[in-house]
Order: C-alpha cells, then structure tokens, then sequence
C-alpha cells in the first residue's frame, strides 16, 4: 500500500476499496469527495448521492434511475474532454459513482476572479463542443452546460462533467411533467416551451457558456426567476462587447429558433480560428428563393377600376409573428412559472446570497438587511415593516432539529414543538414561540430542518404579537415555507 493508503486507514470505506478523504464539491444530486482506491493505489472522485424521499417514492426512485443513466450515459462518451468514469456502487442502498479525479478548478470559480480573453475562451469551449459531439454521436444530449460543469485541470485540459440529467436519445425521459433540471439561464428555449432538448440545444447552452467567459456574465441572468425565464424565452440578449471575433457567432449560437443556430463544424471552425489567432471563416450564407416580379408588358390597365392599394411586403407580418411569439411567450413562461413556483408566484422574488445553498422566495417589497458568517454557519436577514425574515443554513448540523428549536424556545413564554417533515426530509421541526423584544410581545414561528447530508437550515420569521401585522406575518411564514428550496429539492 503506498503512502496515502497508509494515512488514510481511518477513513469512510464506500464499496469495500474508495476511502473517502474530503469532500471537494456539492450540488443538487449529490456531494462529491475526493477519494483513495485502494485496490488499484490512486485517487479518484466519489459521488455520493442526494435524494430525496424514501426509497419506495417514485420520486426517489426517479432520482435514482437519474443517477444511474449519468453513469451509464457518461461511459458511453470516449472523448478526453469527458469525465471518465470508472465505477458505480451500492452503498446505503444508494448508487455511488467513482470516476476520474481532474485536479484544478471549475471555470465558474475561474470566472469570479474576471472574464476570460477571446482566444482563452473559444479553446475552452472547443474543447466542450468534443466532448458534447461524442455524446451527440452516441445519442445523449448532456442538457446541463454551464461553467460549474467545466473542469481545468493540469496541462490545460478542459473537462466536461455531471452527465446526471444527460437525456439519452430513445430512453422514456425520466423528468415529471413539468420538472426542469439543469441550471435555469444555460437551459434553452425550446426546452421552456416543451418541444424537448436536441443536439441544438447544447449548443445554445454552449453559447451562453461562451457569453459568460467573454463578458463576465450570463445574458439572460436576472434577478428573479420569473424575470430570467422571461428573459429566455422573449428577449434579445445584450450584444457582446468584450467577444472580439467571438461575438458574431456567440450572437447565432443564441438564436431562438433551433434551425436558425450554426452546427457544431460551422462552430467548431470558428473557436479553432479565433484559439489560434487567425482569420475567423465567413459563415455559410443561405439564399431564399422569392417570386418574380411580373413582367412590365404583362401589366393589364381597365378603365374605371380603380387600381388597388400596394400591400406592405414585410413589416406587418414580421410585426404579427412577432407579436405571436411574444404571446406563445408569454403562455409558456405562466405555465412554467405556476411548475416552479406555484400559482400566485408572480408576486415572489428568488433569493440567493452567496455561499449559501438554499433559496429562499419573499415577495418584492422584502428587502436584505443584514448578512452574518461564522464558522461553519451563514445568515441572511429580510424585512419590510414590522416583518423580520431571516434564513440560516450550517453546513454540518450540530445537533437534532428539535434540539435546535429547544434553543429558540429558552426563555420564551409557551413555545410549541411539532415535528413535521420538509420535501421527502422527515427530521423536521415547526417552533412558534413568544418573546419579548424591547418591551413588545412579539411572535417567532420557525422551520428546522436536517438534510440527509447532514446540513441544516433554519428559516425564521419575527412578527409583533397582538397586532395586524401578526396576520401578515403568519401568511409570510406558511408562503416562505411552501417555496423555501433546498438542495436536492
């Protein structure tokens, strides 16, 4: 065994050979460690799995079949810019999945520190379009390209990762109707409007991957999800003005129509050009056939007939196909926000600070007031009048949910303790207390609770007792409960 294997006798063994050794990221399906092999002496990457339910749920079941298909679909790609994956195991009756360990950063952390040049970005997406043509070549389309799944690893290699909501082509598609999965600003168009995801989507999603590295940022990254759907579906993206050579096609590559999105060889040529620093290829120009004009001799005059009115050749039309899909737009983005958020979810905003992990969805006129870190633990507190929200998510839960609602209820005045059950997580607690603050009565109602990574949150709202606000305040809490999201949720 060599000297690694040696230091790490100690640790978690999953599938009777990967030692875990620490955990390197986080995300909806799961956490992912770093990990030893000892039967083979090297490192590699471990998924572990995050789902939600209990195993008999179908939506268990669906996340689990989900799991599978990332590494079944995943092995299938041979291509070095795909993650390789060596292995899958049953541990607490769950699927593990080990695959290849690339050392380096993602480009998502690569792009907080500041955009990338043309060059740098176009050889980062060439790569990503080899990886994405070898799984179009095998029938899967990967549906989740974004920075967080682009891996730079040593030698300037570029991996493309997380095939877990990749959609094999012919395979019954496991999604509920009207689930989305993948991150909401990379998912194109047509997957919004219910026409399913092809080759062509990829590369949209590719394209704003390309936007971000050159601009700093998505085009259609807004401030709510109502306002970043809208921005999909029925807006034009901001012209780029850091993309140098890039920018034309990056432009077409965001084209809403599928049909009217260069292919992969017209893209492929052009981040090979502007990588090497060379002349960008003109692209391919398609001519329309249109009718003649008739002829001048063949003109007929009558007398007493008055000659009709010119008809408008374009504008009009455009104008109503405009106006149609600003409709169809409209129609679809109502339909997908009453999946994601429920029917009255127009009057809801989206928030999420950074480094935490949960969302949580207030109406408009809440404002941030005040951010905490500490070790271990951050806190975000929201208010509009009287109202006070405030959110706390730890990243290891030191003791039960119960336990945890104890310590809010000391040294108030008739607390309530009810346990519950939050998105298929069962540790679960409901706390209303009463305080008082500054002299006032005022009321605490909370919900507590542990994921099965062993994380917890806590979502809080103050309001003063005895008065109109406390009806408010009521409402708000049953609101934010219903469309608090966390992760794997």
């Amino acid at each position: 065994m060599s000297e690694v294997g040696e230091q790490v006798r100690d640790k978690r063994l999953v599938g009777g050979r990967y030692r875990l050794l620490e955990r390197i990221g986080s995300g909806g399906m799961g956490t992912v460690w770093r990990a030893y092999d000892e039967l083979v002496d090297r490192e590699v990457a471990v998924k572990q799995p995050r789902l939600p339910g209990d195993p008999e749920d179908e939506e268990f079941q669906r996340a689990a079949h989900r799991l599978y298909r990332e590494a079944r679909a995943a092995a299938r790609v041979d291509h070095p810019s795909a993650v390789a994956i060596h292995d899958v195991v049953i541990e607490d009756e769950l699927p593990w999945i080990v695959m290849e360990l690339v050392r380096g950063e993602s480009l998502h952390e690569l792009l907080k520190r500041g955009s990338l040049p043309p060059a740098d970005a176009a050889r980062i997406g060439l790569a990503v379009l080899g990886a994405l043509c070898a799984a179009h070549a095998v029938g899967i389309v990967h549906r989740d390209v974004k920075p967080a799944n682009v891996l730079l690893g040593p030698h300037d290699r570029v991996v493309l990762t997380d095939f877990g909501i990749a959609h094999i082509q012919g395979e019954e598609s496991l999604t509920a109707s009207g689930e989305f999965v993948g991150s909401l600003e990379f998912i194109a168009p047509e997957r919004m409007s219910g026409t399913g995801a092809g080759p062509a989507s990829d590369l949209w999603s590719l394209g704003v991957l390309l936007y971000a590295a050159v601009e700093g940022a998505s085009p259609f990254r807004r401030t709510t999800v109502e306002s970043t759907l809208g921005a999909i579906l029925a807006g034009e993206p901001p012209e780029p003005t850091r993309a140098g050579p890039l920018g034309p096609l990056v432009v077409r590559m965001l084209a809403r129509d599928p049909e009217e999105r260069p292919g992969a060889e017209e893209v492929g040529a052009v981040l090979e050009a502007v990588a090497a620093g060379k002349d960008v290829p003109e692209p391919a120009v398609t001519v329309q056939d249109t009718e003649p004009e008739a002829p001048e001799e063949a003109a007929t005059v009558r007398d007493a007939v008055p000659e009709p009115e010119p008809r408008p050749k374009s504008r009009p039309r455009r104008a109503l196909l405009t106006l149609g899909v600003l409709l169809l737009a409209g129609l679809v983005l109502g339909t997908v926000l009453e999946r994601f958020l429920g029917k009255d979810s127009d009057s809801w905003t989206a928030h999420q600070r950074d480094g935490m992990s949960a969302v949580l969805f207030l109406p408009p006129q809440y404002q941030l007031l005040e951010t905490q870190a500490a070790a271990g633990s951050r806190t975000v507190t929201y208010g509009a009048g009287a109202l006070r929200v405030r959110l706390t998510e730890w990243d290891k839960a030191a003791d039960s949910p119960l336990a945890e609602a104890h310590t809010l209820g000391r040294g108030t005045s008739n607390p309530q303790y009810t346990r519950t059950g939050f998105r298929g997580n069962k540790d679960a607690v409901l706390a209303d207390t009463t305080y008082a603050q500054s002299g006032v009565p005022t009321r605490a109602m909370a919900l507590i609770v542990r994921t099965a990574d062993q994380r917890m949150y806590e979502l809080r709202v103050d309001m003063p007792k005895g008065t109109p606000a406390e009806k408010k305040g009521t409402a708000l809490f049953k609101g934010a409960r219903a469309r608090l999201t966390l992760p794997g949720n």
